[in-house]
């Protein structure tokens, strides 16, 4: 569900340098509505916030704290579209083929993240996948959405419906002497005989 932005060219984060650094040299990045993308998947995202890049045993940990441009997403009362703004934080480990110094073949598993052979980062799959799970199960447009008439579906933000429907609703007709009953109490709480 990522907003409308154009594919162009994910933004791509060279490590070569790090990647020759000792085993928890770090550094920092801070980027500005950097678009990213995974268009196979649909998906196109603008992020900014902050980056810390780590060299690692297997490669690069990288550290984000981000803040996505809003997505649409439909409200669960009234469902009107509207739009909700994303953040999202992760750690994760991007992973080289071969070591550079050592020139040794690194295993990987099927779902760890890769440093390309030009060494460098791609952040647009973690963050399409951070941010489906960022999304709120239950969307509300907002706290007081008053949803839709269950009889004719009216969104009843926008006024009442006058659905007589709506106005009596026959599953309460047995109950409905009881808020006709006087309810007098004396003073110790029980109900008057």
């Amino acid at each position: 569900m990522g907003s409308s932005f154009s594919w162009s060219r994910p933004v791509l984060i060279n490590v070569s340098t790090l990647l020759h650094e000792p085993v928890g040299h770090a550094r920092r990045y801070r980027v500005e509505h950097e678009p990213v993308a995974v268009p196979e998947a649909g998906f196109a995202q603008e992020i900014s916030g902050s980056l810390r890049l780590i060299r690692s045993e297997r490669g690069v940990l990288v550290s984000a704290a981000l803040d996505l441009a809003p997505v649409r997403v439909q409200c669960g009362r009234c469902l009107e579209m509207f739009e909700t703004p994303l953040a999202v934080e992760f750690d994760e480990e991007y992973i080289l083929d071969h070591d550079p110094i050592t020139g040794r073949r690194v295993e990987l598993e099927g779902d760890e993240f890769r440093i390309d052979a030009r060494r460098h980062l791609d952040l647009s799959e973690a963050i399409r996948q951070y941010e489906e799970s960022a999304l709120p199960l239950r969307s509300l447009c907002r706290a007081g959405c008053r949803g839709l008439c269950p009889h004719c579906g009216h969104n009843l933000n926008t006024g009442p419906c006058g659905c007589a429907a709506a106005e009596s609703d026959d599953r309460w007709s047995p109950l409905a002497h009881l808020q006709e009953r006087p309810s007098t109490e004396d003073g110790d709480g029980a109900p008057e005989a």
